[in-house]
């Protein structure tokens, strides 16, 4: 179904309104009506509509002085009630149903902390004997997630990891020299997913995506593992990382992230 004229002024008006507003969150300090006019590439007028409108709603205000215009803190409480009824794992959770129901596979979801990989959600491979993870923490080095996470750390930054945490082995493959690592972070900064060759659990393999926000940054990391017969090197290339990377794409873009 086609949209109408007037639906089409209105998505118009929208997309005016939210430019506006963008516009003066990019800006540390107020704005003049020309400046914003000039960014959003809209005539003086139409803007001081659309700012009135704020203006009314008590989403800017307009300086007395200087006549310049700015956002209130009004703003921020639509982030807090948007943390506090979609947070990562509101977002996320259909999507961990989804891949592990339609792969028959685990799925997961961890982010960073203390150096740790801390899942917030994840739904266990029906096949294998792996305990429910939620809440539970992984080293990072021995995981998809955790070098996800590492692949963004500083020389600097890996460095400290190494020496505070320290290469532990798990298994017979879990990487315990740092000149390993650092490739195997190369290869993920390259390739944008990583691997978990068994490293932190024998006969597990899993591949992990980033998740990032507005912000740009990678604040968690998407996973599907299982064990190493339903893990196949075909399988992971034509089926599960199209179908990981498809739905890392979708919560990322709900988490505000947009390409360069």
């Amino acid at each position: 179904m086609s949209l109408s004229d007037t639906e089409r002024q209105t998505n118009q008006s929208s997309m005016r309104l939210l430019q506006i507003m963008e516009c003066l969150a990019k800006n540390r300090v107020p704005m003049k009506l020309q400046d914003i006019a000039k960014q959003v590439n809209m005539t003086q007028s139409t803007v001081l509509r659309y700012l009135y409108a704020l203006e009314d709603s008590n989403y800017i205000y307009q300086d007395n002085d200087s006549a310049r215009y700015a956002l209130t803190w009004r703003v921020c409480r639509l982030s807090e009630n948007l943390n506090s009824l979609l947070g990562l794992r509101n977002i996320s959770n259909p999507f961990v149903n989804h891949l592990a129901n339609s792969l028959s596979l685990g799925a997961c979801v961890v982010i960073e902390k203390d150096k740790e990989c801390l899942y917030v959600d994840c739904i266990d491979n029906p096949n294998s004997t792996t305990l429910q993870r939620i809440g539970k923490q992984s080293p990072m080095h021995t995981t998809g997630s955790g070098k996800i996470f590492l692949s963004q750390y500083s020389e600097e930054q890996l460095n400290d990891y190494i020496q505070t945490k320290g290469l532990v082995k798990y298994t017979d493959y879990t990487i315990t020299d740092s000149e390993s690592l650092r490739k195997e972070l190369l290869k993920i900064r390259e390739h944008g997913y990583g691997m978990d060759e068994q490293e932190c659990e024998p006969g597990l393999r899993c591949i992990s995506v980033p998740l990032r926000d507005y912000t740009r940054k990678v604040v968690a990391a998407m996973s599907v593992f299982g064990n190493v017969s339903d893990m196949k090197d075909q399988r992971i290339k034509e089926e599960i990382y199209p179908a990981l990377k498809t739905a890392a794409d979708t919560i990322s873009t709900r988490l505000g992230y947009t390409a360069e």
